[in-house]
């Protein structure tokens, strides 16, 4: 029971919810919903679904791997969430008629950044780490991953036009910055 508390807590916090009393009601979002939209918007969607299915695989690796509590709560927090912005950003690709990805080409993602995403291998290498050395590896990885995400964030934030993809990309900025401090902590 303390780690379900532990896990919804968890997912509070990345969601950047809080707890409201009687007196206050919830947060109201200022965010008005449009169907404007430019190509930035477009290619942050378009990375940041494979990049966030890429996350999912490694924090799924997580759930059975040798890892403190602590860091299984945060994996599972961050699936809950990535989950959820994939439903809402393939969504929104649709609803633009937008492809669901850019394709491969790296000349696609030089005027954003470059390519953002972790490598099938680096995965495929933190699987098969072994338990005296997975949480640090885990950490690690998931350091790095995540401050792709925050790239890709700064790049929408500064150049997006879409009110709901900027939000996201804000949400992301934070949620992703917050994670790594926690991480970089659990590294000490």
């Amino acid at each position: 029971m303390r780690r379900l508390a532990a896990l919804v807590a968890g997912v509070l916090v990345l969601a950047g919810c809080g707890s409201t009393t009687a007196a206050e009601p919830p947060p109201v979002s200022t965010v008005v919903e449009t169907d404007e939209f430019n190509q930035t918007d477009v290619m942050f969607l378009q990375m940041a679904v494979p990049h966030h299915e890429a996350g999912l695989e490694i924090v799924r690796l997580a759930k059975d791997g040798p890892v403190r509590a602590e860091v299984k709560t945060l994996a599972a927090a961050i699936e809950v969430t990535q989950l959820s912005e994939v439903d809402s950003m393939r969504k929104w690709l649709a609803e633009w008629e937008q492809p669901e990805s850019a394709g491969d080409n790296p000349q696609l993602h030089a005027g954003h950044g470059g390519d953002h995403s972790t490598s099938p291998e680096a995965i495929a290498e933190l699987a098969a780490t072994g338990p005296g050395e997975f949480e640090k590896a885990f950490l690690n990885l998931l350091i790095a991953h995540q401050h792709n995400a925050v790239a890709m964030a700064k790049l929408e934030k500064e150049g997006g036009v879409n009110p709901q993809t900027k939000d996201l990309a804000e949400r992301i900025f934070n949620s992703r910055t917050a994670q790594i401090a926690q991480m970089l902590g659990y590294l000490d």
